[in-house]
């Protein structure tokens, strides 16, 4: 039987605008019949791999990019006492197309994968100790894809190379608002203060405020799979997966709105299944001075109804800042520290 980890956090955010579309406008969506505010799954996950809280717990980051010559010059930095003819031999030989285009601010040709790839500098430190000991370059095509656990979580995509190809552990939702949202926009001055009057620039922005409901499931089966470890071992960056989905937000247009906000609730569910509870609110809810309080009610009502009415194998345990939660199915904790169940 697969375990999944099923991470469920209500945040309250104030006026902000965190996640826009190519026009510069609040991502929203349509769930429910009404317009929700929305924060794309790959916001939220870029935001959690630039943590603090997610960078002290991985051994690794991986660096995402298509610029060959870029990565060529960050590993030759970080790998001083390697030539740099062996990088380049090695890079060349992970697998992933390499053509060359113009770069449109110098003019000058450079060298690029075929697409924006994560790529770990210990593998490839890995890769060069390997050509070092007489591995040949054309074999790192069947050896590079050994993923680091950040590829292991997000996984990664290659068409060019599908050797290198790996299933993501982690899925997530984009986080949407439990209640119909308000699309506000505010015009704003940039003033100059050397001029008698008037502004040196004048503006508008979308924001708004509302309580997101964010969902992410992990397959553990397929994470230790992928990282070669045991269910037991996976327990602490289970616990970091945790924390960051209730305490990092993304970062843009926080120099403007400082909406640092950390979840009023986190419900998290070991289960044999991945399972969302955002139609808890598809009917909205109303948006009152209660809508946190009441978003709980709801998240926690769908839960024990999907969990009765399924007869499913899962169990909860949950954080409540608020201490509105009220149901004899799921303990309540208050460390996030201690969410993450002993395996």
């Amino acid at each position: 039987m697969t375990t999944f980890i099923n991470i469920h956090t209500l945040i309250s955010h104030p006026s902000s605008m965190m996640n826009r579309d190519d026009s510069g406008l609040q991502k929203t969506a349509i769930f429910g019949g009404t317009v929700r505010s929305r924060i794309s799954s790959q916001c939220l996950k870029r935001s959690i791999r630039q943590s603090e809280i997610y960078g002290c717990a991985v051994d690794e980051v991986s660096v995402r990019t298509n610029k060959f010559d870029d990565l060529l010059a960050l590993c030759v930095e970080k790998m001083p006492d390697v030539e740099p003819k062996i990088v380049e031999d090695v890079l060349m030989n992970l697998g992933s197309k390499i053509k060359k285009e113009k770069n449109k601010e110098t003019g000058e040709t450079v060298r690029v994968f075929d697409a924006v790839q994560p790529y770990s500098l210990g593998a490839i430190k890995e890769a060069i100790n390997m050509v070092n000991a007489g591995t040949e370059l054309k074999a790192l095509k069947g050896i590079s894809q050994i993923p680091t656990l950040d590829v292991a979580l997000s996984g990664r995509m290659d068409a060019s190379c599908p050797e290198r190809n790996v299933e993501a552990a982690m899925s997530v939702a984009h986080s949407i608002t439990t209640h119909s949202a308000d699309i506000e926009v505010d015009w704003f001055t940039a003033c100059d203060d050397l001029a008698e009057q008037g502004s040196g620039h004048i503006g508008t922005t979308e924001f708004s405020s509302g309580v997101f409901y964010r969902y992410a499931s992990i397959n553990l089966d397929l994470l230790a799979r992928n990282t070669h470890k045991t269910q037991e071992e996976l327990g602490e960056i289970v616990n970091v997966i945790v924390r960051c989905f209730a305490q990092v937000t993304p970062s843009a247009k926080q120099k403007t709105f400082a909406a640092h906000n950390h979840a009023d609730f986190v419900l998290v569910a070991k289960s044999n299944q991945p399972l969302s509870l955002a139609n808890a609110f598809r009917k909205p809810i109303p948006n009152t001075g209660e809508v946190m309080e009441k978003s709980i009610e709801s998240l926690v009502e769908h839960y024990e109804k999907l969990s009765e009415g399924y007869e499913l194998d899962s169990e909860a345990i949950a954080l409540d800042m608020t201490d509105s939660m009220k149901s004899e199915k799921i303990t309540s904790v208050n460390m996030l520290s201690d969410i993450a169940f002993n395996y």
